[in-house]
């Protein structure tokens, strides 16, 4: 865990000092009161229900030995003057990444940059699998992409550390490019370019746009950019904000691209550069974000060959296609992909796990409503249901919440049954009673966050442990 003097808190962050200096040699920067230690230097963070700063003194008196403060909030706490060791900065957010920014530059590892409009995670995952046994390797943990996670994830390198995968995600323009700022890639990808974020952004070139702003950090004369050429608008913007190196990448450079099955689950082997690659996941979608990898694996110096048996090994986070028995049914999966949707991810990943279909199963698809899509939301929702209406291999269609609502009005005319429900327990209701019978099947889980749909499968274990359990009130 990283380490500062007062001087390079204070140098680092562009901050003034706030309140008299009391000597300490050393300190670790730590935001969370609860678990700080003796002799630690606090920083405080602030969301919308929550402000950092009003925990300060705890984190004096539980043994902080200094404090970043917004520079607008001492001046109102004049109180605070008897702490030793505050510095005032115009936001500690920006100090955060400052200091994150000082730490990475004394370990200098490789780092890689990942955005995306979907599959940022999943080709940060792929990336770890592939690079981790060839050098240490250190990832972004879980989805922590935004300025605090970032920080988090630069702070936290270790001396030994050689390569380090950055994910960043945004919620609109001049977000990347703060992170990209603070890493100092030597290699970013930018993987995909969809509609996430639309109703924030306002177009697919607005995206490209903010999505680029990646190129902020990286060197022009050493650093490299790997970028889908498929993706919308990414193509033709790239030189227009990029003048260093670009590699670009087309799902056609993928050959023989075969389903197979691996210890009895469905895969994908493909051929590229005189190598074959197996995956442990379907699907077009994840042979292009393969691909991605294989690139800034050789961006870093590494050949296919020396990439391939580590994504072979790779395996999806929770929430992103994991598959799971379901308890108390017979022969029936769920496969949890619901940790997030936009229009693209949802066809696409629909469309792999179609792919996979067997006659002997029954193939249930649960559709969450995707967020975030504006004024747009209604017509992608409807495009969404036209399309899952002329998709084989499903059985049922299940969807939830008010956009789920439209899907399933636009997908009314499909071959097989179409019900909606309004939370999640009218959804195991209707799973487990009326004319469905939930055995020999798999349960196909799509949606955003909000909708919840990863408490599915144990609801629907609940219900088969005890019927009268389905009755019962889910969180929405």
């Amino acid at each position: 865990m990283s380490h500062f003097t007062y001087q390079e808190l204070l140098e680092a962050s562009q901050g003034k000092a706030g309140s008299p200096h009391a000597p300490f040699e050393r300190a670790r920067l730590w935001t969370d009161t609860r678990s700080i230690q003796r002799g630690d230097f606090f920083l405080p963070l602030s969301g919308e229900r929550f402000d950092g700063h009003d925990y300060l003194a705890q984190a004096f008196q539980a043994g902080a030995v200094g404090a970043f403060v917004a520079a607008d909030q001492l001046a109102t706490h004049p109180e605070w003057q008897t702490f030793p060791n505050l510095i005032a900065v115009a936001s500690p957010v920006m100090a955060y990444l400052a200091m994150a920014r000082l730490h990475r530059n004394k370990i200098n590892p490789k780092v890689i940059a990942i955005t995306g409009s979907s599959g940022k995670t999943t080709t940060k995952e792929m990336l770890f699998a592939a690079l981790s046994p060839l050098k240490k390797t250190q990832k972004t943990d879980k989805n922590f992409n935004n300025e605090v996670g970032v920080s988090q994830t630069l702070l936290a390198l270790e001396p030994d550390t050689e390569i380090l995968i950055v994910e960043m995600g945004m919620r609109g323009l001049r977000q990347i490019y703060m992170l990209s700022e603070a890493a100092c890639p030597d290699v970013a990808i930018i993987n995909s370019i969809g509609p996430a974020h639309i109703g924030l952004l306002g177009s697919l070139e607005n995206i490209a746009k903010a999505k680029l702003e990646i190129t902020e950090g990286l060197n022009p004369a050493s650093g490299k950019l790997v970028i889908n050429q498929e993706a919308p608008h990414l193509a033709d913007l790239t030189p227009t904000v990029w003048s260093g190196k670009t590699v670009a990448y087309s799902l056609g450079e993928a050959r023989n691209v075969t389903p197979v099955l691996i210890e009895g689950q469905p895969g994908t082997r493909f051929d590229y550069a005189g190598v074959s690659v197996t995956l442990p996941v379907p699907g077009e979608h994840m042979v292009a974000n393969a691909l991605g990898v294989l690139k800034v694996g050789e961006a870093l110096g590494f050949t296919a060959a020396q990439l391939a048996p580590g994504l072979s090994a790779f395996k999806p986070e929770k929430g992103r296609g994991e598959r799971k028995a379901l308890k108390g049914y017979t022969d029936v999966w769920v496969i949890d992909d619901a940790y997030n949707a936009n229009p693209d991810s949802a066809k696409a990943s629909i469309k792999a796990f179609l792919s996979t279909a067997q006659a002997d199963q029954q193939h249930f698809l649960v559709v969450g409503g995707m967020k975030e899509l504006g004024h747009l939301s209604r017509q992608y929702h409807e495009q969404l249901g036209l399309w899952l209406a002329a998709q084989p291999h499903i059985d049922a269609l299940f969807t939830l919440g008010e956009e789920g609502a439209w899907l399933a009005e636009a997908a009314g005319n499909a071959r097989f049954p179409v019900r909606h429900a309004q939370s999640l327990s009218h959804l195991v209701s209707q799973l487990t009673g009326g004319s469905f019978t939930l055995q020999k099947a798999i349960v196909y889980l799509k949606g955003s966050r909000a909708y919840q749909l990863d408490q599915l499968p144990a609801l629907l274990e609940q219900a088969a442990l005890s019927p009268a359990s389905a009755t019962q009130e889910a969180r929405p």
